[in-house]
Parts: C-alpha cells; structure tokens; sequence
C-alpha cells in the first residue's frame, strides 16, 4: 500500500475502533444476502439443468421450459412464504405498533404526506419491449419476484431493458419501462423484503389512506432533469402536493428516503424557478403556502462516494467481497463489464457522486485524519511502481497526466477509443478530481453528463437564481440554497453506527488495457461497415482495466478488501447525512437566507433479531434502508403528520455521534468548509 503521505491525528474515532473487522456486515445484512444467494443458486441450478449445452434444445425452447418450471415450483413457493409472513406480521397485536400507541395519544390526521421514495426500491414495468420481452407487457422487470425470473430466462434481453440509452440517458429504441404507480410502488420491493410498508402502515393506525397520503414514485435511473422531461415528474409531484393542499387546507408533509431526498431538493430548488428558466413556475413563495416540512430520512444531500465504484468499474463492496469465492460464476452472469454499461447508463448515478468538492470531502474529518498537505484521496492507486502500465502502447501521456478516454460510441460496451490509462506519480485522486474524471469519460454520455448535472459548486453558487445554467446545480444543496419558506420545517432523520464506504484503493490490470476499439451505436448490424462509413470491430469491447484491489488492508486506518469506512448508515456516510443539516440550522446561514428550522435526529444502530421479521435489523436497527422500520423515526413522522405534541417530542436534535466535532473540524481546515467550497 502507497504511503498516504499524511500524518494520523491520534487514535481511530474509538466509535469505529470497537467495530470488529470480521463484523463489519451488519448480522441484518448477512442473513438478508444469504437469503438472496440462495434464492440465487436456487434459481440457477433451475436454469443450468435446462441449459441447451445439457438436452440440446433450441434457446426458445429453454426459455419456456425455464418459465414452466418457474410458475410451477419457484413462484408459488415464494407466494406461500408472503402469506405466512404476512399471517404472522398481523397476528401481532395491534398494541405494538407506534401507531397503535400515538392514536390513543388522539393522534389523528392533520397534515396530507406525500412519500418520495429512493434509489431502486420503486418497481419498474414493461409497457413497450423488444420480441424477446413481449411477453412480459406490465409486468415488473424490477422490484418484484418476476425480476428474478426474467433475469434467469434470458439476462442479456432483461439487462437491454434495464439499460438507457447511452448517449441520451433516456428511452433505448423500442423500449419503454416505467415506475409503478401507488403505494404498491414501493411498499415491499422483493416478496417480504418491505421499504415503506411499516411506515404507512403505522400512518394508517393514526387515520391515513390513500385520500390523504400519496406515493409519488418515479424512475430512479433517471437523471433528475430528465424525469421532467421524459415523465413530467415534477410538474406531476408539484400538482400532488397542490391538490393535498387544496382538498385538506393543510400544508403537506413532504418526506423522502435516500436518493429521494436529493430528488425532493432538485424539487424545491425547480418549483420555485421560472417556468422560461426551466423550471415549476410555482413562484417564490410556492413552498411557503404548501409545504409544512421537510422529513428527510437517509437523504444522500451530500451524495455517496460508492456511486464512485459502480460508475469507475462496475464494482460493490459486497461483489468486490464475494469475487474469491464466486469468481467466474458471477462474471458469467453478470459480470462487472455488463454492469459497469448498465449502471453508467442510469443518470441518477451521476447525480448521487459526492457533492462539496476536496473542500468538504478532503479535510479528512470524518476520519480523524490531520491532512498534511493536500487532500484525504477519493481513490488511491495501489499498483506498485510510480509509472503504471508504462511500457503499454497506449500509454503514450506525459507523466503527470490523468486517465483519459475518449468518446464512448456503443450502445452495450460504452467502449473508449484510444483508451490512455497512465496513473499520476502521486497515484492519489481527490474527490474533485475522481468525479472530474467520471463525468468527462464515464458512460457514453460525454458531455451530456455535464449539460445536466455540474459539480463546480463554486461555480453553481455564483449563478443567479433566474440563469438558465442553475438547474444543472440544483442537485447540490452547497451550490443551492434553501427555497424562501420561513416557516417551513426540515427533519434530517438517519442511522448511524455502521461502517461506510467513504473511500477506495484501486489497481489498474495493465492486460485490460486496449489501444482501441470501434463500433457501431447498432452493435446487432450484419454490414462490415457503420452509417458513418467506419469499418466495424467485431470483436468484443475491451475490459475496463480499474478493479478495486481487494487486498488493501489497514486494521488502523479501517480499510479492508479495498474500501476505507468512516461512520454512516451503511450505504450513506455521516459526512452526507449530517453535515448540511447541521450548517442550514446555523443562525443567518448563507444557505438557508429565510431561517428555517431545521433539526438533526440521529439514532445508533442496535440490531435485533426477530423471528416475526426475518433477515432485517429489528425496531431499532439504524441502517440505510430499515431505518424507515425504526421506531424513533416512526414516531417522529406521525406525530409530525399528525402535529401531536411536536415541539415537545421532535423539534429538538438528538445528536448520538462525532457529528458535531466532524462539522467544526471541516469548517476550521485551511482550505475545507462551506467558505472554500463556495
């Protein structure tokens, strides 16, 4: 491991300290995966034994088999597993739930909810598909147990569907998928696997349904602007809203999850914007008149660094992990090629990278780190030599230069001609210069990428609030403030605890690397040359050269297999979760200019096992998606909803980590802090 060129200011934060190397996956989230693998394996041994090498058949065939069998052992196996769940959530007494309790309280309710969901966890349906998707016309290709059974009958046709179109981030040609509509969206994702479902439950104990809360679920691969665009989203969420308000007379509660939260800032920030600027029209005041607070659970405000990975290479920390033991199973498929295209073809990737710039990410706070000079790295690179690949016949750079690549130009490979890879001396990317680096050359999308999305948060915070360039930072709550609602309230409720990826060390496979390569948008034509008149490469597109080096190890600075941790919930780090919370409440805040209140209500994560809640963390489990099942938060959002002894019970922060020494150790680094990034 390359020295870090830095000196450590005192122990590891004793929080993360005590956490055991070997227990860095949460008991909740073993079980959760090994029910998965098995679902896996299961499934694949169905699909193996009817494989065309074992009988002959033609592939059709195979497909159909596959189906039969599916239908006629997987699918009702699973069924039987969701009713005697679901037989045995509900003989619980009613008593247990929060709800239950808040309603003899005489919580009842008062404000309308609109729910916001994240990343993933809405269903996506069918409505227009190649020949080898008709089949499946509104069915679920993602977010239910039919996902699993696509996927399995023909992976490469259920991928093309998943994918956008590389260079447009919209609709391939002769594809449409679309989110699902209701609270079904995004109540469960996978059978018992539930997201929203206890929180909407626990709201229907206090009174609500479905004429005064609202699911308002989207395509979360989407970047924010073309949600717009393409579904009219926000112009949808903003008329939601407008009727709650206008049926009720009351001011919505408008909460999100995850991803959602960055979603519900891009909202805030194009509601109130000019309609010619490409915005809502709503006017300044719009949010003031109809929205009565801000609940934003797990929200990604400031982005999360393992977008990083899946954009860079195609790489989780969990499939890093998995690699020694599954090795060319998994890449067969779905290997980390085929998920790198398709994740670079999901613009809302882009818009989750780590926002703020080394200004907030490099200070190095979040890891009791005293940085020297420079700044704590994004990515280290961990080959062994200064000059990586040096003797390749494409590393023609000059030493000091970054990877490059050029314009990708393929419909599945997102290939780079006249791929360059020479690695600095330093061997160390910033923050600023790993997403510099990503939306330069990430994906096919070129400079697309940058037409909707900028990370030059200095920049952004510059523009006027009426330029036409502002939108493509109203994803980045640093470059944009807070809408004019004084009397509006914001929640930033989360988890914390958990080990989080905040950072990778990476090893370039000088093999991997190709000098060129062409294709055609058409990868499927049957003519030797393209439209443009270029002669077509048929061979397969070069494998992308960066892997995480999953033997960097260091117990004391809490890297292991390749990932360096900070504390979070998981998936999202402290850093993003808490440090604008804390910033916008500041008095006379430059980003939050009307002073609205907000509070910061963190809860450490305690996992219990329950066997009427197999594979997830238990009610007071803090991690990133079985927070919205916890039962602080649960709380918090009824008595919000519902205005049951609010001020006494919510407005107040509940502050359990090193968040606030975190926040004074960023603003008072030389070059770190809201002051330098703005």
């Amino acid at each position: 491991m390359p020295p870090m060129r830095r000196k450590r200011g005192g122990k590891v934060n004793a929080k993360l300290a005590t956490i055991d190397q070997k227990e860095r996956t949460d008991a909740s989230t073993k079980n959760r995966f090994q029910t998965l693998l098995m679902v896996f394996f299961s499934v694949l041994a169905a699909r193996w034994l009817l494989s065309p090498t074992k009988n002959g058949l033609p592939k059709s065939d195979i497909s159909d088999a596959f189906d039969d069998f599916y239908e006629a052992n997987v699918q009702p196996l699973l069924d039987r597993g969701l009713r005697s769940f679901n037989g045995t959530q509900h003989a619980l007494e009613e008593s247990s739930r929060v709800g239950h309790q808040l309603r003899k309280q005489n919580a009842t309710v008062k404000h309308p909810v609109v729910i916001v969901p994240g990343f993933v966890t809405s269903a996506l349906e069918l409505w227009e598909g190649e020949s080898c998707m008709k089949k499946n016309f509104r069915q679920r290709l993602w977010g239910s147990a039919s996902m699993a059974r696509t996927f399995f009958a023909d992976r490469d046709c259920w991928r093309k569907h998943l994918q956008l179109h590389p260079q447009t981030g919209m609709d391939p040609e002769n594809i449409r998928l679309r989110s699902a509509q209701g609270f079904e969206a995004a109540d469960n994702f996978i059978a018992t696997y539930w997201v929203w479902s206890k929180l909407i439950e626990n709201l229907a104990d206090v009174g609500y349904d479905g004429s005064s809360m609202s699911m308002m679920s989207y395509d979360w691969r989407l970047g924010y602007q073309y949600l717009e665009e393409r579904d009219g989203y926000f112009t949808k969420l903003k008329a939601s809203i407008e009727s709650h308000h206008k049926t009720s007379g009351e001011k919505v509660v408008l909460i999100s999850h995850s991803m959602g939260g960055t979603v519900c800032y891009y909202f805030l920030q194009w509601v109130v914007t000019d309609a010619k600027k490409g915005g809502g029209g709503g006017g300044k005041d719009w949010v003031e008149k109809h929205v009565h607070s801000f609940v934003n659970i797990a929200g990604t405000l400031l982005g999360v660094p393992k977008s990083i990975p899946a954009l860079l290479s195609g790489e989780l920390k969990d499939i890093a992990e998995l690699m020694p033991q599954l090795g060319d199973l998994l890449e067969q498929f779905f290997g980390r090629r085929v998920r790198k295209n398709l994740w670079n073809s999901w613009g809302s990737l882009y818009g989750m990278l780590p926002k703020g710039g080394d200004a907030l990410w490099g200070t190095g706070a979040d890891l009791n780190e005293e940085i020297v000079s420079g700044s704590t790295p994004a990515v280290v690179w961990n080959n062994g030599t200064e000059e990586l690949c040096a003797s390749s016949s494409s590393s023609n750079l000059s030493e000091n230069t970054t990877p490059t690549a050029g314009h990708a130009d393929v419909d599945n490979g997102f290939t780079d001609n006249e791929l360059d890879f020479h690695i600095p001396p330093s061997r160390q990317w910033g923050m600023t210069e790993t997403i510099d680096y990503l939306t330069r050359t990430g994906g096919g999308y070129g400079s697309r990428i940058e037409a909707i999305f900028s990370f030059d948060s200095k920049k952004g915070w510059k523009e006027r609030t009426s330029s036409a360039q502002k939108r493509k930072h109203w994803h980045d709550p640093v470059a944009s403030p807070l809408p004019h609602a004084p009397s509006m309230k914001m929640y930033c409720l989360y988890g914390t605890g958990l080990p989080t990826e905040r950072s990778y060390y990476y090893e370039l496979m000088c093999d991997k690397v190709s000098s060129k390569h062409q294709t055609c948008m058409d990868t499927e034509t049957s003519s030797e040359e393209c439209n443009d008149g270029t002669p077509l490469d048929k061979s397969p597109p070069p494998e992308n050269p960066f892997l995480i080096d999953v033997n960097a190890k260091n117990e004391m600075m809490n890297v292991t297999n390749g990932v360096r941790f900070s504390d979070g919930d998981g998936s999202v780090p402290l850093l993003s979760l808490g440090y604008m919370c804390q910033k916008f409440a500041e008095p006379r805040s430059r980003h939050n200019p009307s002073g609205i209140k907000v509070y910061t209500r963190e809860r450490k994560h305690e996992a219990e096992m329950s066997l009427t809640d197999p594979g997830r963390g238990g009610p007071r489990s803090g991690e990133h998606v079985d927070i919205l099942g916890n039962i602080g938060v649960i709380e918090d959002v009824v008595r919000i909803a519902s205005g049951l002894d609010v001020e006494e019970n919510v407005d107040k922060d509940i502050i359990v980590s090193d968040l606030k020494n975190i926040v004074k150790k960023v603003d008072q680094h030389a070059s770190g802090g809201l002051n330098h990034a703005v």
